[in-house]
């Protein structure tokens, strides 16, 4: 039942809010936003076509989070300039509560919004940064940026003009807490909206609201530079593909080539589309990507293939020089960075600065939840502690943390169902074999090792001089930014 009606002052359609949070809507007609107050409605001008993002939620969805049930009642499209994003208003408990829900970086997040708790000024803020945020507990600042109005539809719980620009702050917490911080224009006082990351397992949707056509029955992405249809493996998550065709990285909902790259270099180890069964959950591989970074003057790269897992998210593989490392993303709030940058903390384990460098994106093959370019640069600093790898990287605004743990080829070989005399598994090869001839091979070391270390005493040449070895950087354990 509406809590308001009227007719659209822009082309004289019927306008009806449906909650009592919300202040303006966007007619489905005339693309007016149209303004409630207690003087009626008022037309505050005709607001640009929504972009045909990917998205998993539509206007007039209804569903459950956690059991609470929501109604989808609009939508705000923002843009930092490499193409928009969406955040969804939300009615809550039948519209006695509001939030907003929002998909990036593979998660999910949801907030509402909380008053009285002190916030300090955008120009204070930094990434890394601790903030006590009230009963909420302290959160670390894990993205700083800003972003532009573009569009609008449904229902909103304020006027969201095109244009405008939005400053904010994500924050991150324990067990899942979130925060955001808007500033707005930074020309009033900033906004709190607490919540938390969710996976999508604790939310069901059933699909009410319209779809575009390009979202009806597709599980096709065309590409715009060779015309060719690459396999959906991730749904309406993916925001940008490389072709297995013609090699093009493109951005999907705007439908135009970003970087232009050679076909396929060679088939992938783990072929985009496998599918693979870990630790009882299935994985799809959706796409590979290459990156390297420069070291002493050499060049070095490394391969990262991403899967995803309905209702888990996503993963990472990466190879490099020749040993394999399952990935996955770390959240900031739980490190102990009192001691960077020799030292970070996590689980109670100590990781040691190890290297820092700048890695490169050189090549993608496959969709990718992120505004990915070919030639985008990031800062890696890896900190290890025996094999396994805390990996932090930051880009401009924006920092996230990774853990990366070896696993044998034998173990990846058989969740694919891969050869296990495969050229991906040549150092774990290499180093495997029968006892028999293990023990031949290990009995003919010794003794050659027994024969230079006499050598060298009788000829004095062992002396206390020794060699500095020099470990090479870019992991690479990183599992992506936007």
């Amino acid at each position: 039942m509406a809590v308001a009606q009227g007719t659209c002052p822009g082309c004289g359609a019927p306008i009806e809010f449906g909650v009592g949070s919300s202040v303006s809507k966007v007619c489905d007609y005339c693309r007016a936003t149209v303004l409630r107050s207690d003087r009626g409605l008022e037309n505050l001008g005709r607001i640009a076509d929504i972009a045909n993002t990917p998205s998993l939620i539509a206007v007039g969805d209804q569903g459950t989070l956690a059991g609470r049930p929501f109604t989808v009642m609009g939508r705000v499209q923002l843009d930092h300039g490499a193409g928009p994003w969406d955040e969804y208003y939300v009615a809550f408990d039948y519209g006695t509560a509001w939030g907003w829900l929002a998909f990036a970086q593979g998660n999910w997040y949801v907030t509402a919004q909380t008053s009285a708790v002190p916030i300090p000024p955008y120009e204070a803020l930094r990434l890394e940064m601790d903030l006590p945020l009230g009963a909420s507990g302290t959160l670390r600042v894990g993205e700083l940026k800003q972003g532009t109005i573009s569009s609008a539809e449904g229902e909103l719980p304020g006027v969201f003009r095109p244009g405008q620009i939005r400053y904010y702050a994500d924050c991150f917490g324990q067990q899942g807490a979130f925060a955001t911080l808007d500033y707005g224009d930074r020309s009033h006082p900033p906004e709190l909206f607490i919540g938390w990351v969710f996976p999508e397992a604790q939310m069901q949707v059933t699909a009410v609201g319209p779809r575009t056509v390009q979202k009806v029955a597709t599980d096709r992405i065309r590409c715009p530079s060779c015309g060719g249809d690459i396999p959906k493996l991730s749904g309406e998550r993916a925001l940008r593909v490389g072709c297995p065709f013609c090699g093009a990285v493109s951005d999907i909902a705007a439908q135009t080539v970003i970087s232009t790259q050679e076909a396929a270099r060679s088939r992938p180890e783990i072929p985009i589309g496998a599918r693979g069964v870990f630790d009882g959950t299935e994985y799809v591989c959706t796409a590979t990507m290459t990156r390297m970074a420069e070291v002493e003057g050499e060049l070095f790269s490394w391969d990262e293939y991403l899967l995803f897992s309905q209702g888990i998210g996503y993963r990472w593989l990466v190879k490099d020089e020749g040993n394999w490392s399952w990935v996955v993303e770390v959240n900031i709030a739980e490190l102990d960075l009192s001691r960077m940058p020799g030292l970070v903390t996590w689980n109670g384990r100590s990781f040691t600065a190890r290297n820092q460098n700048e890695a490169i994106v050189d090549y993608v093959l496959g969709e990718v939840y992120w505004k990915v370019t070919v030639g985008d640069v990031t800062s890696v600093m890896d900190f290890v502690n025996g094999t396994d790898v805390l990996s932090r990287e930051a880009s401009a605004g924006e920092v996230h943390w990774s853990f990366s743990r070896q696993l044998p080829w034998s173990v990846i070989a058989q969740g694919f169902g891969l050869p296990l005399d495969s050229p991906a598994g040549a150092s774990e090869t290499a180093t495997s074999g029968s006892s028999a001839s293990g023990c031949t091979t290990a009995l003919v070391l010794v003794v050659i090792i027994i024969v230079v270390l006499v050598l060298c005493i009788g000829m004095g040449t062992c002396g206390s001089g020794g060699s500095s070895g020099s470990s090479r950087g870019g992991s690479g354990v990183f599992t992506g930014g936007k």
